[in-house]
């Protein structure tokens, strides 16, 4: 099922906002791709690539703005974030030592949707 945009998932910070929203549309295609019969290895590629590097650019602004405002909850925010990113560079190890499974891209989608709806609540 598609994670969809809702006013509850809003910080107030329209940049931060705009960078969930991307998340989420990232979420939704890899959701596509589990719907299609076959998986071009390129675009999948291409999805994995931008989020690692969308991810980590976002969780630096984030983590800097809960810095500058002085955010009671900023270290588990950033507990949350490393969580993320381990179990991302988890998956990816064993995307390259196993190779493309749709179980193996069930897990990396239903781990990320879950994510973000929790974490951003």
């Amino acid at each position: 099922m598609p994670i969809d945009w809702e006013d509850k998932y809003e910080t107030g910070n329209e940049k931060l906002d705009d960078q969930h929203r991307q998340l989420f549309r990232f979420t939704n295609k890899l959701e596509e791709l589990l719907e299609q019969p076959a998986v071009d290895p390129a675009e999948l590629e291409q999805l994995i690539h931008f989020l690692q590097t969308y991810v980590s650019s976002h969780f630096r602004y984030e983590e800097a703005c809960m810095f500058k405002e002085r955010c009671p909850v900023a270290k588990e925010n950033r507990d949350a974030h490393q969580l993320f990113l381990d179990y991302f560079d988890s998956s990816n190890q064993r995307y390259e030592t196993e190779g493309f499974s749709f179980d193996w891209l069930r897990e990396l989608h239903g781990f990320i949707h879950g994510w973000l709806g929790s974490h951003i609540c």
